[in-house]
């Protein structure tokens, strides 16, 4: 290949780049957003105990037609770096498909702790994020990275020899 013929897949490679990245780091939405983003909080927490089970009800109030991200926590009033994450919560947890009231998780929390938890300052904490669509930024950088690699790898491989004076790098066209 020409030393013009390399100048030139450069060029192209490097614009082919630059539209990903610029691609990538556009945030599309794959369905339009409600006018005016209402909020997402829970409210009305209650816990109760039954027998082996913990069931926390709560309302979900965010916009209608969102699939949300519900997390469940339970944390302690005397002892700020107590953190627990339920391992087999069930119900309303996890991927929720609609916001409204009446939501429940049920904790069976005598697989965790069997001999019950000592104290009365025990409260579960609720996390609510709107889930994500597509990963379109990760996967346009990832992308991005790969072609990159591509041309630099491409690129440190030069088959191209230096001719020697009087030969020519391409073949003549036939005779006519």
């Amino acid at each position: 290949m020409s030393v013009r013929g390399c100048a030139r897949g450069q060029r192209m490679t490097s614009s082919v780049l630059i539209l990903a990245l610029l691609v990538a780091l556009a945030d599309v939405p794959a369905s339009g957003r409600p006018a005016a983003d209402k909020p997402i909080r829970v409210t009305n927490l209650q816990v109760r105990v039954e027998g082996d089970l913990a069931l926390i009800s709560y309302d979900l109030e965010a916009p209608e037609g969102g699939t949300y991200l519900v997390a469940v926590e339970l944390r302690r009033e005397s002892d700020p770096t107590f953190s627990l994450i339920p391992s087999r919560p069930a119900g309303d947890v996890g991927e929720v498909k609609s916001a409204g009231p009446r939501k429940l998780i049920r904790w069976n929390f005598a697989r965790e702790f069997a001999f019950g938890l000592s104290g009365e300052d025990y409260y579960f904490k609720i996390d609510i994020s709107r889930a994500g669509g597509f990963p379109w930024l990760w996967v346009g950088l990832g992308s991005a990275a790969a072609a990159g690699a591509v041309v630099v790898i491409t690129a440190g491989r030069s088959t191209a020899t230096p001719a020697s004076p009087g030969t020519q790098e391409l073949p003549l066209p036939p005779a006519r």
